[in-house]
């Protein structure tokens, strides 16, 4: 996500505990929310001090100008966590924290979510302000669901980790909900992914409506939408592949997403695209197939083997059935999704 942040943001990141940071001003946080792809959540830091007491952690705490951040209207969440540290009652803490920003903030009824973020380790806590509300992967693109889908940020790692760039054909065999031609024709087209949903920050008192307006009307026009479709979707499942429709109809990137309703294994890529480029599959796993997928796995690589010559691909699977040894040039990317342990291979075929 560094590397993301600094080719399309243009902005200096650098590493820390469970993420990234940056500096900026508050626009460059909006458009960061509205382009990041891998992202799940930002947060502002507001406050970094230590305190080995309730008094301590309540007087710094409300030195922060709590009402220059929040609404009146505030709906208050604290989520703490600590480590090694004498307050290491996390309710007791929270209960504190929102009292303190509660007392800070003008009379008004609770209606608009915000969520505060309490970390204490070794007696120093850190608290940040959620900037975008619901996690960064609700797109609020969808308008369907599917069978265990895979989650948006994961998606487009994933493509990512392949090497996706959005100049070469995508095939998405087994499509389910769409997931991946939905992030990849995003991608193709230029589509900020945050383009379609609210942020938690839209109603802090800095917010301003129309800069936001204009700052997504710029992002949105600089788009492009290829002059025939340069992904391709299908699904054996004729109702995943009407539903993913729907959306794609709503969408202006839609076009760019070619569908039907057929067998990846007797589908020939030579019927989609003259040219090779990359095959992805987030296949059934887990529960939804019985015994697991070893055959399915064996089978899908077989079939690679012989039609799909060239194309490079990235399967989602869970990490126990990894083919081994891997087939040559091909890599293993562990990663989690939904408490899963899953590997992602990712490879050209020979």
């Amino acid at each position: 996500m560094a590397q993301e942040m600094e080719t399309s943001l243009g902005l200096t990141v650098s590493r820390v505990t469970g993420g990234v940071e940056f500096s900026g001003r508050l626009e460059q946080m909006w458009e960061a929310a509205l382009r990041l792809r891998l992202a799940n959540r930002i947060l502002v830091r507001l406050g970094e001090f230590s305190a080995d007491g309730f008094s301590r952690l309540e007087r710094r705490t409300a030195e922060i100008p709590w009402e220059l951040w929040l609404p009146a209207h505030a709906e208050i969440e604290v989520v703490v966590t600590t480590h090694h540290c004498r307050l290491y009652h996390t309710g007791a803490v929270a209960e504190r924290v929102k009292a303190v920003v509660s007392r800070a903030l003008p009379e008004g009824e609770g209606q608009v979510p915000q969520k505060i973020y309490v970390r204490g380790e070794n007696d120093r806590f850190t608290l940040s302000l959620d900037a975008v509300g619901e996690p960064l992967y609700k797109r609020q693109v969808k308008t369907h669901g599917g069978r265990a889908p895979i989650r948006e940020t994961l998606a487009s790692a994933i493509l990512s980790m392949a090497g996706y760039t959005g100049e070469e054909p995508l095939v998405d065999p087994m499509c389910g909900a769409g997931t991946f031609s939905l992030e990849a024709a995003m991608q193709v087209t230029g589509t900020p992914v945050g383009l379609f949903r609210h942020f938690a920050f839209e109603q802090w008192p800095s917010f301003r409506e129309k800069g936001f307006d204009h700052m997504k009307r710029e992002a949105a026009g600089g788009g492009r939408l290829p002059t025939s479709p340069v992904i391709f979707a299908s699904d054996l499942d004729g109702g995943a592949v009407e539903r993913l429709q729907k959306t794609l109809d709503l969408m202006p990137f839609g076009e760019a997403v070619a569908l039907q309703s057929c067998d990846f294994f007797a589908l020939d890529p030579a019927t989609l695209t003259a040219g090779p480029g990359l095959v992805v599959f987030n296949p059934p796993y887990g529960l939804r197939i019985k015994d697991g997928n070893d055959d399915l796995m064996r089978k899908l690589l077989s079939c690679l083997a012989a039609r799909w010559k060239g194309w490079r691909t990235a399967i989602a699977i869970p990490r126990q059935q990894v083919p081994r040894p891997l087939p040559p040039g091909f890599h293993e990317h562990p990663m989690s999704h939904g408490g899963l342990d899953l590997s992602v291979i990712t490879g050209q075929i020979f």
